[in-house]
């Protein structure tokens, strides 16, 4: 998008003010990155009465002779301040940025941080909800396409009238891609790895040295899979392919009301039926999407016209008939897809009645878990519906209202992603304490082949790494004609770019085959993917076999056989 010239005058006025300003209180900006190069999880999504101590001591924003121990802070009037310089930002570098935001002359609003490189446009970097009575904290990041001399961070509300902004507290801190990847193997083997040891000892319990040992995993614990449609059904080389790889699957459309009841009355689940049936027999996980969906596009024709009781009664009756006839067979629910950005349900029924679907769901079905799901939280901050205090904010008030609600869905249909800001926002959402389930992820088809297949490795291994982040699902459902943006293979199964990056992932993400011999202590010991897995040791002419399992654990887990 063009800025007008003023917008670019005023803008370098911000940049000549401040450096004048740094040059006139003697203060230089000195870069501070860990010797380790190691990520800072901490996030905060309550208001607070003293903002926290700066990420990383401020990072490469921390001024060296400054005698303020809170860093820079500063409080200006105007679209275009508080902001900060920083000078020689280098291309592909992970920067990850926080602050903490307080207004004035306004009970709240929407603040969004944006990035200025070289006064060639701007781009969002992060959002907070900011009070007046409290400080706030923002989280974001960027990566940048090309290295730049001079860039600005500054501040406006979302609206872009002028405002009172403090802000305190500030850090933009580099990490460089080796020290992206390092953190990201490091959270892997932590979370979703486990030390094992199999002890090998004979009837008497005398250790066995060099015993043959080999394990074998049988099952993986994290869930990784994809959405499906009707098009699986039959299709027994699909079913294959799909089995081979996933464990967690999604239906499409095939649960959506406007198919299980697209008359009054008239309900259809022999479809949904037979592609549970499918998923059941191969131990497959599947999560219910979804049970209603306030988008008013997607909402049946014969529901549009209902009188607000009528309506009342049909959505009882939608839940009903829904959860009562799978109840206790879909692990998840979504049950209200996407409301903070549309509003037919609530704008019909008044503004409880989500907490009124969450309440009628549990009831149904206890065992299930209770979803929001939602787009553009974690795939951009330039949506002002979804950002990401704005989904806290939901979820909080749908659980004080008394819902049920256990878990957070994240779309992820993706442009090109920015991983830090990604990050920030999973470190923001996992504050709460629920599981977060990437459900519906993909690359934009506007993309090449080759670029989708880079761009989904990245939110892959982010998503997969990230220790509040509980299963990935990919929306990859294969029709003859495509996919809604990605598919992983042509119709004929055969592997498009993006198929070779899962394929390669699920490979890397699993042990495998472990192999190797006791040591004089009648012990074999390796690092395993969590899951289920089977054992077998032999010695001479014995041998034995058993199972078990690695769940999570910072403690190695015992194993012991006799032969």
């Amino acid at each position: 998008m063009r800025r007008s010239h003023s917008f670019v005058s005023a803008l370098k006025h911000v940049v000549l003010f401040l450096v004048s300003w740094m040059v006139h209180c003697g203060n230089e900006l000195v870069a501070a990155v860990p010797p380790d190069g190691w990520y800072d999880y901490s996030a905060y999504t309550d208001c607070r009465g003293q903002p926290e101590p700066a990420l990383y001591n401020g990072g490469i924003l921390k001024y060296g002779n400054s005698d303020d121990p809170t860093g820079y802070h500063t409080t200006e009037t105007g679209v275009l301040s508080p902001a900060f310089v920083v000078y020689n930002l280098n291309k592909t570098t992970m920067y990850t940025f926080s602050s903490w935001v307080r207004l004035e002359g306004s009970d709240s609003a929407l603040i969004t941080a944006r990035l200025a490189p070289d006064n060639s446009g701007t781009r969002c970097i992060g959002t907070v909800l900011a009070r007046n009575d409290c400080w706030s904290f923002l989280k974001g990041g960027f990566v940048l396409d090309w290295p730049t001399q001079t860039s600005v961070i500054f501040f406006q509300n979302a609206d872009k009238t002028p405002m009172k902004i403090t802000v305190a507290r500030g850090s933009l801190q580099p990490f460089t891609t080796d020290q992206w990847a390092m953190h990201q193997k490091d959270t892997i083997r932590k979370r979703r790895k486990r030390m094992a040891t199999i002890h090998v000892a004979d009837p008497q319990g005398s250790r066995v040295v060099g015993a043959s040992v080999s394990v074998q995993q049988t099952a993986k614990d994290f869930p990784f899979g994809s959405a499906i449609a009707s098009t699986i059904l039959g299709n027994e080389a699909y079913q294959k392919w799909f089995v081979d790889r996933f464990n967690a699957a999604v239906f499409e459309d095939e649960l959506k009301w406007y198919s299980t009841e697209p008359a009054s009355g008239l309900l259809r689940f022999d479809v949904p039926d037979q592609m549970l049936a499918f998923v059941r027999s191969h131990r497959v996980m599947v999560r219910g999407h979804n049970i209603f969906w306030e988008n008013q596009e997607a909402t049946p024709r014969w529901v549009k016209g209902l009188s607000p009781e009528d309506l009342r009664s049909a959505v009882n009756t939608r839940i009903q008939s829904l959860m009562t006839r799978y109840r206790g067979e879909f692990a998840h629910w979504d049950v209200n897809n996407e409301m903070l950005h549309y509003n037919f349900y609530e704008q019909r029924l008044g503004p409880n009645a989500t907490v009124e679907f969450f309440s009628v769901a549990q009831d149904a079905d206890p065992l299930a878990t209770l979803f929001m799901n939602e787009y553009n939280v974690i795939e951009t901050c330039d949506d002002v519906s979804s950002t990401v205090d704005a989904y806290v904010a939901r979820l909080k008030d749908l659980r004080a209202g008394g819902a049920v609600l256990e878990g957070i869905g994240l779309e992820g249909h993706f442009s090109k992603p920015n991983i830090p800001y990604m990050r920030a926002v999973l470190d923001k959402l996992a504050t709460l304490g629920l599981p977060i389930w990437f459900t519906e992820i993909d690359i934009n088809n506007k993309f090449d082949a080759q670029t989708q297949a880079v761009y989904l490795e990245q939110v892959l291994r982010e998503a997969y790494s990230h220790p509040a982040v509980s299963g990935v699902m990919l929306w990859t459902a294969l029709h003859q004609n495509g996919c809604y943006q990605m598919c992983l293979t042509d119709w004929d199964l055969k592997n498009l770019p993006v198929g070779d990056v899962v394929d390669r992932l699920l490979q890397e993400w699993q042990t495998g085959q472990a192999a190797g011999n006791t040591d004089a202590h009648g012990a074999y010991s390796f690092s395993g993917y969590l899951g289920e897995y089977v054992v077998t040791v032999s010695s001479g002419n014995s041998s034995a076999q058993s199972t078990f399992s690695l769940s999570p654990g910072d403690e190695t887990r015992h194993i012991t056989l006799h032969i």
